[in-house]
């Protein structure tokens, strides 16, 4: 029996010292685990993939199969900085109003540097008319994030949308949990798990009230795919991964292998699924399945801590996927203005400098501008 409490101990410690490193200071190295690091780059490299893809030869096979990963970040997103809070309300301190400033101004360092620095860049290119884009009243509500809260409002700055959602989730998910548990004084676990249900839920009925009215693919992105309204719920099912971590950790450890592989099958299957924007499914609960098995996926990955491929180039491109995100529709749309290639050969040539130059811009814009700022908030 002693040797069992032992090795049960032990465990406990090790899972311990694991939610420390997941949830802990991502621009400490020690503090990075390798799988999630392997997951954030496969996002970054689809999501470039697929804006570059325009550049390939038309004898390219088509791979409808890959996921978007704009997904693979909300649910990453919704599992590391939903843990944070977590973490920080099972502390003995709990989630407080100082603790609430203190996570908010590390969040904020981390992101609003290079999103106001982008907004300005393309606000400067759509006014000297080096870009198509439309500058008027409603410009102000890409400042405060509301450019896609209820309807969408796409008149520049456009991979904005995903990190409108990101936003409002920080700022939403600690304050109605502030709010709920003031109100109903319950324990803070039944509160959290009510708000992740909560977050689940209202995104996917708000898509099924909305989901009568035709739509064609363009109509799909910007009414379903891109607001925040319809969209809190990818993040939600990172939340929850983080929720069963925190709560159920010797669970979430033993069935890794299992949901992973669940979880991958899952996502295979919906990413080759065609696409068909205006029936019910793809409306409604392709989102929330399609979040639900990258979900799956992070027990295993989030136990992957120390490389066990060759791991320079996925930690590299983790370190700057949010400048590569950031900066490589830029390039391409500067790209698509001054070149203008005709055959296989100098499409294949292009599409290869531009992925050469979106990666050292976003080294870059990491290096000088990016980290800086992610230093500086230790400091304050």
């Amino acid at each position: 029996m002693s040797t069992f409490r032992i090795q049960t101990t032990q465990v406990r410690e090790s899972t311990s010292s694991i939610q420390k490193k997941t949830f802990g200071n991502e621009s400490t190295p020690d503090s990075r685990i390798f799988g999630l690091d392997i997951l954030r780059a496969c996002a970054i490299l689809l999501v470039v993939f697929v804006h570059t893809s325009f550049l390939l030869p038309e004898s390219f096979p088509n791979l409808p199969w890959l996921p978007d990963g704009v997904d693979l970040f909300f649910v990453l997103s919704g599992f590391l900085v939903g843990g944070i809070l977590i973490r920080q309300i099972r502390s003995e301190e709990g989630l407080s109003w100082k603790s609430l400033t203190v996570f908010l101004k590390r969040r904020w360092f981390r992101t609003l540097p290079n999103y106001f620095l982008f907004l300005f860049i393309y606000l400067l290119l759509v006014y000297f008319g080096l870009l198509q884009g439309t500058l008027n009243k409603y410009v102000l509500a890409y400042f405060v994030f509301l450019q896609n809260m209820l309807v969408p409002v796409d008149f520049v700055f456009w991979e904005s949308w995903s990190l409108s959602v990101e936003e409002w989730f920080y700022l939403s998910f600690p304050l109605l949990f502030f709010i709920s548990l003031s109100l109903f004084r319950t324990k803070p676990r039944n509160t959290l798990l009510a708000l992740i249900l909560l977050y689940l839920l209202v995104p996917l009925l708000y898509r099924i009230n909305i989901s009568a009215k035709p739509v064609d693919l363009e109509r799909w992105d910007l009414w379903f795919r891109k607001l925040v309204v319809t969209r809190l719920d990818s993040i939600g099912f990172g939340l929850l991964g983080a929720f069963i971590y925190s709560y159920y950790a010797d669970n979430w450890q033993r069935f890794r292998n299992i949901t992973m592989v669940l979880g991958f099958a899952g996502l295979c299957v919906i990413s080759m699924m065609t696409i068909l924007p205006d029936t019910f499914f793809f409306k409604t609960f392709y989102f929330s399945l399609t979040a639900f098995s990258i979900a799956l996926m992070l027990p295993k990955l989030n136990s992957i801590v120390r490389e066990t491929i060759p791991g320079k180039p996925f930690r590299f491109l983790s370190r700057i996927s949010y400048s590569m995100y950031l900066c490589n529709l830029p390039i391409l749309i500067a790209v698509k203005h001054f070149f203008h290639p005709q055959g296989d050969f100098e499409k294949t040539t292009l599409f290869f400098v531009c992925w050469l130059l979106i990666i050292m811009m976003s080294w870059l814009i990491y290096k000088c501008f990016e980290y800086p700022f992610t230093k500086l908030r230790d400091r304050l």
